[in-house]
């Protein structure tokens, strides 16, 4: 089923035989006010409404002062992502390839996923994202009553996207220049058993026919495109995806640094 990421939600509580419990049901409403469970909370975990999400993404891109447009949304009921790409912030790589910044946001109805804001890149080629927990920095915001008031929280996320966009950009450039390096089977061998071994099978298989067509050539930023490209244009995408896409790329870096061939510091 198709759900609209920002349809109404409400939080109902929940009883038992007459006993109020302490949870409750978040609910979505469906369609003409038929209403779902898609998750269930403690009382004081502060329901962040996808739409309100939107809108302080949007409110931080716009802080900026770059031309953004929206790259990617995602939404499976319970899991939310938000993806940006400034068009007008990109730059050229040693590897014969551009990439530009982006930002990226997570939230959740089911507490499976804190609200949190990133940076992240694209290759420009063909609008990949790519994902990083080690390079790029992150931003989240609490879920509990406390924190209802963001006006502190948004100032300290705009710091961090007006103070770190260059030079975390150009930290993840740098990590994709070592990828510059041939790969063999032997290397690839190597990549999966000891930099991405916790990549289920099927994605791994379905990363490795993408590597072998015409598309690509025989080096680890190819091999990275082709995970990116698998995982990121998938019909039917969904959280783990973007979690592999940040552990797969992550993991190439580190494979870079050990084989790294152009010296780049």
């Amino acid at each position: 089923m198709q759900y609209n990421p920002y349809s109404e939600i409400r939080k109902v509580p929940l009883d038992y035989q007459g006993i109020q419990s302490s949870a409750f049901s978040v609910q979505i409403d469906k369609e003409f006010g038929e209403y779902e469970e898609v998750g269930v909370v403690s009382n004081n975990y502060l329901l962040i409404p996808n739409n309100e999400v939107k809108e302080i993404v949007d409110d931080l891109a716009d802080t900026t002062g770059f031309d953004w447009e929206v790259a990617k949304t995602h939404f499976d009921g319970k899991k939310y992502v938000y993806s940006l790409f400034a068009k007008d912030q990109t730059k050229e790589m040693e590897v014969g390839d551009s990439v530009g910044l982006g930002i990226s946001a997570w939230n959740s109805y089911d507490g499976s996923i804190a609200f949190n804001v990133r940076f992240m890149a694209y290759r420009l080629e063909c609008l990949n994202g790519m994902m990083s927990n080690t390079i790029f920095n992150s931003f989240r915001f609490k879920h509990d009553k406390e924190s209802a008031n963001y006006q502190e929280q948004m100032e300290q996320a705009k710091n961090m996207f007006r103070n770190d966009t260059d030079t975390r950009l150009d930290l993840f450039i740098n990590s994709c220049n070592r990828l510059a390096t041939t790969v063999d089977v032997t290397n690839l061998s190597e990549i999966r058993t000891k930099y991405i071994p916790d990549v289920p099978s099927g994605i791994y298989g379905k990363i490795v026919d993408e590597f072998w067509s015409d598309e690509y050539k025989d080096t680890a930023w190819d091999f990275l495109n082709a995970a990116t490209k698998t995982l990121w244009h998938r019909e039917k995408s969904t959280v783990a995806d973007f979690k592999h896409n940040q552990y797969i790329v992550d993991g190439m870096f580190s494979y870079g640094r050990a084989h790294d061939r152009i010296g780049t510091k």
